[in-house]
């Protein structure tokens, strides 16, 4: 019975579609009854069967793709009708005997398997989806409620029969108790502990009466887990110390706001208070009608606004009498009946928690008046004496099925949406309204809207398909500058993976393996389907760009077919690229067109189709079909995977442990100066010294290192009694960068001595920190003092590997003769700067590029060498640039191609910042999207440790090399990412002439402090049949920025230091028609991507509010300006540094950076 009973349980557990409603044993639904009974199926066709003979069903009703047999048991939600009196059944569930809901019957032959995962969504009241696996509540031990993010360790086993696996039992993989730390912030009911522990109130454990707040000291027990950009959750927490109690009570804002609206002692007041959108120097005026169905007078007493809008947009005024400013301070009479201290309090209450409450003024009880006094203070609104204005004075009391009413005029002054509050203060009461209005400006009109947005999908299929015939071109028109052999594989993906993403069957059914933390035994297999996962959702993704009933354009003898969203790869097309033009049917026959891409331009492709129906085509319509036809890299992928395991278990993949090697190259490192108080040029708009964008993902240390404390000392001992010196190379005697700081050299040093080869030395370079520059010097040494070697240098993205040939170029020491571009066959050559092109003149023809000492390339494109043969040990030297911003599969593609004795791999990059971009969910949750460096530098051999490493930066000088000193930011600007992601280590050493220009701006919100976060009320908006997103209030606050910067009277910016970095390809073109109506041509408007590398005076930064840290940092130090903030914040900025008079342009959410040299690393990926 109590198995019978745990099924019926399990059975609602998992089903997280079934309501509330549906849970009882017999409910009505509209004319029928719902009821839930177990029976047999006694028939079964392929589409339909019966239980017990009595009820109906059919094949969709089965849940969790069973495959039922007839004498299958099982349990139905049954559909009765009221008229007929016929069961059908809604929903089945199948009953297996080895599924018995307790834990004596998982031992029945066939153990849990155990899996490492992290929970990505939490069902409604009903069960948890954990990496696909079912997970029902009363699975989690030692009172451990998981939550959407946490790192949990479950044991799971795979339901005989059915197409789906359920997790038995889960744990926290860590967790830790932490004591005596500080409540860092608090924003709504969601807080950070410490800069590093986040804790929502949702699922937090608190003792009884406790409320947590902002700087109480506490206690707190944790788990891991991903929450944005903090590694640890708060499960339980009890104070320490409590900070001083507020006598305001957030509890109640929400009544008290409630209560405010609400009508009255029987007034009834106009709730239609929405001045709808006027354009700036507009005015507009409504009535507010006050109608008394009472059976007593209501006295007015007064009417008057709030002060919520700064600008003072509205007034408000009786019939007959002059209107009364927003910002006027009120005060009724002494002779004149107020409203009760009660209601002043209520109003008291809520005024604090609402937005836009940054102005002096304030409603409330006079403690020096009577009781009946309501005062209103105020800065702007007080007369000459000190005295404050009256309010306009109400004719008499409002009689019994009287009416009177209020004149509100709205002048339109400052773009975006707005909202006050208009309080009509009664002798016993208060009811107050809303007044709203969106104010757009004359620019906004220019980029607004040009047609109504309309995405075109492809017709859905038919039933029954149309006949059709293919026309292809006679020659398939690929980009044939290359012609290369190809050894590589097809790897085709395997038809039952695709069957379970595009059925949503348990992907685990396919790939158990998956379930498994990364080890050599299962890291092909794994890494393998994680790639065809990703290929499957760029197959599906793809398919929602299809186009129909499109018109393409003629150009000369080729056609042109626009396609929007191209520009931001939605979708992805390049040369060579095949689609499908279909027209449209008649007669059920339909003409398909093979076509290929022969160059793309922007947001419009030029195609190569058969040459009859070129000549022959009038502009009707046609569908169109895209193909997915990238598979080119991933088959790169699948390649190294089978190449890189010679590189060994605990040599690269896993190291464990380190083997010192005898130093490749021998120098005097003992005396390498000290320039910590040197300075190093950034004037260089170009220098790559820093990212755009930062991931938090640090890493907890387990393991101790103080086993390997001694081998540093130990290396040096073996350079002098085990290596003949006669026969080792040595290094120059000097840098080729003289201004190198001290942690670079030695990463240089490491980098030439190769002491732990093949393990992967890794160069951690947080933004501004000069890892390029190293990495550049790194090459040269090795270039000089090892002339047999050859090296290949790395990056994810073309832009990342043309920077590091540019600077190799700049250094003068190599030459074309030497280094070598090798460019994608795809890549246009009008998107290759000037200074680079002779290198990749060379770089086309690969067998001689891959000869050459030095070969520059992107990840992807060192499959290239595959191709033509090259194999393992080609390369001595491989260093991977921008390495946490690749997968692990293709980072792999170069390191294929080393040496696995002698070899030396040079991992350069962020683990905080940007990380790989993967877009298939199932890809992500199983590991996909956690690059090489980020998983290396979480093991044991790499870990951080304090304690045996705290005198060479926390890490093993021999594996890691850490660069603090920041050459690019403001310290202002450094210290927020130095405290959440750099254990506050950040240095900065920019040149203060360039980071201290700007201070003195006039338009700063507080002066010497180069930040400005500056909201909006704007509205996100798209047009035509493009998908990219675009905010007008956004774009023209952006302009105005510029043009106060670039035309400031007492520090003026050149247009060419001003970078402007939005996510969207749309707000990118509405910015830039904006910039040319003001002639400012010249500020560098682009995506993240295309700042990669550069440095600007000025970035300007217009995407949405998504910084939390950022928009706390910013109001605490008194540099937020713009629109009102929510009410969880208005608490901080009473507390802020005092901040200057707020900018009378647009709000927007714009980070506006002066002083800092490029792009900040707060932008997030859209």
């Amino acid at each position: 019975m109590l198995r019978l009973a745990a099924k019926l349980l399990a059975f609602f557990w998992r089903r997280a579609d079934v309501s509330a409603e549906e849970a009882g044993p017999e409910l009505a639904e509209g004319d029928t009854k719902l009821k839930t009974v177990q029976g047999v199926v006694t028939r079964y066709c392929s589409d339909y069967g019966m239980i017990d003979d009595l009820i109906y069903f059919s094949s969709d009703a089965v849940t969790s793709k069973v495959l039922l047999n007839v004498g299958q048991e099982v349990i139905a939600v049954v559909e009765e009708n009221k008229v007929s009196k016929g069961l059908k059944a809604i929903r089945i569930e199948a009953i297996f005997d080895s599924y018995e809901g307790g834990e004596e019957d998982h031992n029945r032959g066939s153990q849990p398997d155990v899996t490492t995962s992290c929970l990505m969504s939490l069902g409604e009241g009903i069960g948890l989806l954990l990496h696909f696996h079912m997970l029902a509540p009363h699975t989690s031990v030692l009172g451990f409620q998981p939550c959407k993010g946490d790192w949990v360790e479950a044991k799971y086993w795979i339901r005989p029969g059915t197409w789906s696996s359920e997790a038995v039992a889960v744990k926290p993989l860590r967790y830790k108790r932490v004591d005596k730390v500080c409540i860092s912030s608090l924003c709504g009911r969601n807080g950070v502990i410490d800069d590093s522990i986040f804790f929502t109130l949702e699922s937090l454990k608190l003792p009884s009466g406790y409320m947590p707040r902002r700087y109480d000291v506490v206690n707190v027990v944790v788990v891991e887990s991903s929450q944005s950009c903090y590694m640890w959750r708060a499960l339980c927490m009890t104070p320490v110390k409590k900070r001083e109690p507020s006598t305001h009570s957030e509890s109640t804002d929400d009544a008290y706001g409630t209560l405010l609206l609400e009508n009255k002692g029987g007034v009834e007041v106009t709730r239609m208070t929405d001045f709808g959108t006027l354009q700036e120097g507009e005015s507009k005026t409504m009535v507010v009608w006050i109608e008394n169905k009472g059976a007593v007078p209501q006295g007015l007493v007064s009417c008057k606004l709030a002060g919520w809008d700064k600008t003072k947009q509205f007034s408000v005024h009786m019939p007959g009498k002059d209107p009364t400013p927003a910002a006027s301070a009120i005060s009724v009479r002494g002779e004149e009946k107020g409203f009760s201290g009660g209601n002043a309090s209520l109003l008291n209450s809520y005024r604090k928690s609402q937005p836009c409450q940054t102005l002096e003024g304030s409603l409330r009880k006079s403690r020096e008046g009577t009781p009946d006094d309501c005062a209103y203070k105020g800065g702007s609104g007080e007369g000459e004496a000190g005295l404050p204005k009256q309010a306009p004075e109400p004719s008499g009391p409002v009689l019994p099925g009287g009416k009177t009413s209020v004149v509100i005029t709205c002048k339109a002054r400052n773009s975006g949406r707005c909202r006050e509050l208009l309080l009509l203060c009664f002798s016993d009461f208060i009811i107050g309204r809303y007044l709203e209005v969106s104010v757009v400006s004359g620019e906004e009109v220019l980029i607004g809207i040009r047609e109504p947005f309309s995405w075109k999908k492809s017709k859905s299929s038919q039933v029954l398909a149309p006949t059709k015939t293919t026309v292809v071109v006679t020659t398939q028109k690929r980009n044939s500058r290359r012609q290369l052999p190809s050894f590589l594989p097809q790897y085709p993906i395997p038809d039952r993976l695709k069957k379970c993403v595009e059925q949503k069957i348990d992907i685990l059914t396919f790939q158990p393996l998956l379930a498994e933390l990364l080890n050599m035994s299962n890291y092909k297999e794994k890494f393998a389907t994680l790639l065809w996962l990703e290929e499957i959702h760029a197959e599906i993704e793809l398919k929602e760009y299809n186009m129909s009933g499109v018109t393409l354009k003629k150009n000369g003898d080729l056609l042109v077919l626009e396609v929007p969203g191209l520009a931001e790869s939605r979708p992805s097309l390049y040369a060579g690229d095949k689609l499908i033009l279909k027209t449209q049917e008649y007669n059920g026959h339909v003409i398909e067109y093979i076509g290929y891409v022969i160059e793309v331009h922007e947001e419009e492709v030029t195609l190569k189709l058969n040459p009859e129906f070129e000549q022959t085509y009038s502009f009707e319509p046609m569908d169109v079909e895209f193909t997915y036809n990238s598979r080119t890299t991933s088959r790169r992928c699948h390649f190294a995977l089978e190449q890189v395991i010679h590189l060994g278990v605990k040599k690269v993949l896993f190291p464990e442990e380190i083997i010192l090697q005898p130093p490749q190259v021998v120098g005097n490192w003992s005396h390498v100066p000290d320039t910590r108080n040197e300075e190093q040029s950034t004037t260089k708009k170009n220098d790559k010294t820093g990212e755009d964008q930062t991931q938090h993902t640090t890493k907890e240390t387990h393991v101790g290192a103080k086993d390997l404390l001694g081998m540093v000392a130990f290396a040096g001992e073996q350079t002098c009694n085990t290596v003949n010196e006669a026969q080792t190379p040595k290094a120059r005697e000097e840098f080729f960068n003289p201004v190198l700081n001290e942690n670079q050299k030695l990463a240089v040093k490491r980098i030439l001595s190769g002491d732990c080869r093949p393990l992967p030395y890794i160069l951690f370079g947080p933004p501004g920190t000069g890892k390029t520059v190293t990495i550049i010097e790194a090459v040269l040494q090795v270039y000089y003092a090892l002339p047999d070697s050859r090296i290949l240098v790395c990056a994810p993205s073309n832009s990342a590997a043309d920077l590091v040939c540019l600077r190799l170029h700049e250094s003068q020491v190599l030459r074309p003769g030497a280094m070598v571009r090798v460019n994608a066959t795809c890549r246009f050559e009008e998107t290759v700067i000037d200074a680079i092109k002779p290198y990749c003149r060379d770089g086309e023809d690969i067998w001689k590029a891959s000869r050459f000492r030095v070969i520059i390339t992107t990840c992807s494109s060192a499959g290239l060498f595959y191709q033509i043969g090259v194999r393992v040990g080609h390369f001595t030297h491989v260093f991977v640039d921008e390495a946490g911003q690749a997968s692990e599969p293709e980072c792999l593609i170069p390191l294929g191609l080393i040496s696995d004795i002698s070899g030396q791999i040079v991992l350069a990059g962020d683990p905080m910042q940007l990380g790989p971009v993967i877009k298939s969910r199932l890809a992500m949750a199983y590991g996909l999207n956690v690059s090489m460096l980020e998983r290396l530098m979480s093991r044991a051999a790499y870990l951080r440790d304090e304690t045996a490493f705290g005198a060479c930066g926390s890490y093993n000088p021999l594996l890691v090399t850490k660069l603090v000193k920041n050459y690019r930011s403001h310290s202002a600007l450094l210290a927020l990412p130095s405290r959440l992601f750099y254990h506050k280590e950040l240095e900065v050493c920019a040149d203060p002439k360039v980071v201290t220009s700007l201070l003195g701006w006039e338009k700063l919100p507080r002066k010497g402090f180069p930040l400005v976060f500056h909201g909006v009320r704007g509205n996100e908006a798209r047009e035509g049949r493009s998908p990219s997103w675009f905010n007008p209030a956004e774009a023209v606050q952006v302009m105005r920025y510029c043009c106060l910067l670039a035309r400031s009277l007492s520090s003026p910016v050149s247009a060419n230091d001003i970078g402007v970095i939005t996510p969207y390809r749309k707000q990118v073109e509405k910015i830039k028609i904006l910039l040319r109506n003001v002639d400012l041509t010249d500020v560098k408007v682009g995506s993240v991507e295309e700042f990669q590398g550069q440095e600007y005076l000025v970035v300007i930064i217009s995407t949405d509010p998504c910084f939390g840290a950022l928009l706390e940092y910013s109001i605490t130090n008194g540099v937020y300006t713009g629109c009102d903030l929510p009410p969880e914040l208005q608490s901080l900025q009473k507390t802020c540094v005092p901040q200057a008079t707020p900018d009378p342009g647009r709000p927007c959410p714009a980070r506006l950076s002066l002083g800092e040299q490029g792009p900040g690393p707060h932008t997030p990926p859209h």
